[in-house]
């Protein structure tokens, strides 16, 4: 078994830069928590956006202790995913209304409360702790990536590229907010109620899909 000291610093960079092209790959496909993000990020600022971000990488960071730790078989189990559809859905369902209402009703609150930062985070941690999609990346592009890291220097490599997969996850979610915080100049308050109500069908719709599969799965 090799230790830290075999790891050449060429291995080293090349796996962290390898995990961090797989984690912003992941990312940047359009989701639930990458239409949270940009929401909040318009509404609220770069700050509330980018706690979204963080609360998905730490349900992100569960389900890769989960993968490295060998506990695989356990949490690929239907007993297990029905729920996270159901739970999921519920959870999507949630924000979409809220985001709906907020659109569609402007006038109910002159002054919008801010959300703290608290709470954007948890609602991305819940957002993607409840979403089975999770479970699917580490269980598949996960396992591969412990597998690569493994054959090329071997388990030392592990948390080494799993690590560059999370600054890929992180460096992604940091870029959208950014993008979110500039893109508030640009919106109006009749554009920021598109936004916000196309956000919540969206989110309602990632719901549908969660609860035909959680009853496709419980089937």
């Amino acid at each position: 078994m090799r230790g830290w000291g075999s790891v050449s610093p060429i291995e080293f960079v090349g796996l962290v830069a390898y995990g961090m092209f797989i984690g912003v790959a992941l990312a940047a496909p359009i989701g639930p928590i990458n239409i949270e993000i940009i929401s909040r990020g318009i509404r609220y600022g770069f700050r509330n956006g980018w706690y979204v971000g963080l609360g998905a990488l730490t349900a992100d960071t569960i389900y890769a202790a989960i993968v490295v730790s060998g506990l695989t078989p356990i949490a690929d189990r239907p007993a297990l995913r029905v729920p996270l559809f159901l739970a999921g859905a519920a959870m999507l369902a949630w924000v979409g209304i809220n985001g709906l209402r907020a659109a569609v009703n402007p006038d109910t609150e002159v002054k919008p409360e801010v959300p703290r930062g608290n709470q954007s985070y948890l609602a991305g941690f819940l957002i993607a702790l409840l979403s089975p999609m999770g479970i699917v990346y580490w269980l598949s592009v996960g396992a591969a990536l412990v597998a690569e890291a493994v054959a090329r220097v071997g388990r030392i490599g592990t948390p080494v590229l799993v690590g560059g997969v999370f600054l890929g996850l992180l460096t992604w979610v940091t870029t959208l907010s950014v993008v979110a915080q500039v893109s508030r100049r640009f919106v109006t308050g009749s554009g920021m109620r598109w936004i916000t109500g196309v956000s919540g069908v969206v989110l309602l719709g990632f719901a549908a899909w969660f609860l035909i599969q959680g009853i496709g799965a419980a089937g």
